[in-house]
């Protein structure tokens, strides 16, 4: 078993991940567009459609990100940015959020997990996750044990 450090995670942390989840999945995409609307660009005749494809190029990333920037600074999500803590179990993970909310999570519960350079994610569903940034854990050894213990536990079922 282990416990964590208590941790608060901050808006621009919050978007900084979900971006990088996203440009993790859909970078492909992102990049053609870009380079799409690049090569339209320097193309000597343009018609309507090249102009549309430049501007759709430019604008979609941009809006897409301004959407998450909007998502991530939301007061609906509030309570991604409250005092937390875990105590990690071979078998459970049990949150302390704030003083007065704790709950138990099984490990069986989890169904996909992500590493990122400074955070894990373990998935509930599709679209919830439990965040573990690597700067919570005490040593070393923690961080070594969870991925061991837990991380690759679910990762191999």
């Amino acid at each position: 078993m282990i416990k964590t450090k208590k941790f608060q995670l901050t808006k621009n942390e919050y978007f900084l991940f979900i971006i990088r989840i996203l440009l993790k999945k859909q970078w492909w995409f992102y990049a053609f567009m870009l380079f799409l609307s690049i090569a339209i660009l320097f193309k000597d005749k343009k018609d309507s459609l090249d102009v549309f494809m430049i501007v759709f190029g430019f604008l979609f990333p941009t809006i897409t990100f301004f959407r998450y920037w909007r998502f991530a600074n939301s007061k609906e999500n509030e309570n991604f940015f409250r005092e937390m803590q875990h105590e990690i179990f071979k078998d459970k993970i049990v949150s302390t959020v704030g003083e007065i909310s704790e709950s138990t999570i099984d490990l069986k519960s989890f169904i996909k997990v992500l590493e990122l350079n400074d955070l894990f994610l373990l998935y509930l569903s599709k679209d919830q996750c439990i965040y573990f940034p690597k700067r919570i854990f005490e040593t070393k050894e923690d961080e070594n044990w969870f991925r061991n213990e837990v991380f690759l536990k679910i990762k191999n079922k």
